[in-house]
């Protein structure tokens, strides 16, 4: 398309050469010039029909496009003008919202060292008990083993005495009474 303007115009001009040439001297041919626009005007007609449709087309789809790419940049921008206000928004209650969280942390620990402190009331209350209760084993233990010592120191003391006082006679004695009990307590054959 570029290269007919140019051919044009030469095949112009050679026609304007050719008529002056003929007639010796310098005339124009308005018939070159008028069947060549005549052309051009045939030719351009023929194009702007032809490729009319698709370049009014392609315009209003690209019109449709770009209307499409403006109304979602406009949404865009208004859910970040949105999201904007809700940041705004937490920030300025943001120093509320530290302090509510500090005391619910603060209220949480005290919770946590008030259930700490009952525990270790229990644990206290249950080795106290268990404490009581060992102490008391151990007493029990300690007592049977004195009354058990004292017994036995008693029946040493005793045995002692029995041998530093007991006589042959008391001995001969004891021994008939010992056995005159296992007769009568043996049945006769």
């Amino acid at each position: 398309m570029n290269s007919l303007i140019p051919q044009l115009i030469l095949m112009a001009a050679a026609g304007a050469e050719h008529g002056a040439a003929a007639h010796g001297e310098e005339h124009i041919s308005w018939w070159v010039i008028g069947s060549m626009f005549t052309n051009f005007i045939l030719f351009f007609g023929f194009l702007f029909v032809k490729l009319r449709r698709p370049v009014v087309d392609a315009l209003a789809e690209r019109r449709t496009n770009m209307a499409k790419k403006l109304e979602e940049a406009q949404a865009k921008q208004r859910e970040a003008e949105a999201q904007l206000a809700e940041y705004k928004a937490k920030l300025a209650n943001l120093e509320a919202e530290v302090a509510q969280v500090v005391a619910s942390y603060e209220a949480t620990a005290k919770a946590e060292v008030e259930r700490m402190r009952q525990d270790n009331d229990k644990a206290i209350e249950r080795l106290s008990r268990e404490s009581d209760f060992t102490i008391q084993q151990e007493m029990r233990k300690a007592e049977k083993l004195i009354r058990e010592a004292a017994v036995r120191a008693t029946l040493e003391a005793a045995e002692s005495l029995i041998k530093e006082r007991i006589t042959d006679a008391d001995r001969r004695r004891l021994v008939d009474q010992y056995i005159s009990n296992l007769e009568q307590s043996t049945p006769s054959a």
